[in-house]
């Protein structure tokens, strides 16, 4: 009789266990932590950033503004779909740091 009980109370646990951790991925946290992480190392790969830093070093600051307007004017479709989902999902973020957690069920 233990042995089953045990068996059910760890079938149960782990259906719980499951249920919480399929709750804590989809939240809009780790979702949008995911989505930046992935198109920053997407971006990473189309640009090449030590280029791009001698570029900027070369540029006065009076002409800062040209240097980053005709950078965007000249990037291709893929890299500004990218700097937009960045730019994007940064913004969206919502910055309440709480914890998932399931409702307590009432008892009848």
């Amino acid at each position: 009789m233990s042995h089953t009980m045990n068996q059910l109370q760890k079938k149960i646990m782990r259906r719980v266990y499951y249920a919480f951790g399929l709750r804590l991925a989809t939240s809009p946290l780790v979702t949008h932590t995911l989505l930046l992480a992935v198109s920053v190392y997407a971006l990473s790969k189309l640009l090449h950033v030590a280029s791009i830093m001698d570029n900027l070093r070369g540029t006065e600051l009076a002409n800062l503004d040209n240097f980053i307007f005709n950078s965007f004017i000249h990037a291709e479709f893929l890299t500004l779909v990218f700097v937009g989902i960045i730019i994007f999902t940064a913004l969206s973020f919502n910055f309440s740091f709480k914890a998932p957690s399931f409702r307590r069920m009432q008892t009848m």
